[in-house]
């Protein structure tokens, strides 16, 4: 359970990141926000595939 909460703080965090962009920023730094964005999409992914893998060995 720990692992999808995980994922949604980083799911969070690149709401986050855009938010921060838009707002403050006025979008003069979106390629490096959409670097940030994809690296924390890795996480979650990296996170999302350890839950999956946890989940299916406690069902074998």
């Amino acid at each position: 359970m720990k692992f999808i909460k995980a994922m949604y703080v980083v799911m969070g965090l690149m709401l986050f990141v855009n938010l921060t962009n838009v707002t403050v920023f006025h979008n003069n730094y979106a390629g490096i926000s959409l670097w940030i964005c994809l690296v924390l999409f890795i996480l979650g992914t990296a996170f999302f595939i350890n839950a999956r893998q946890i989940h299916s060995k406690r069902n074998e």
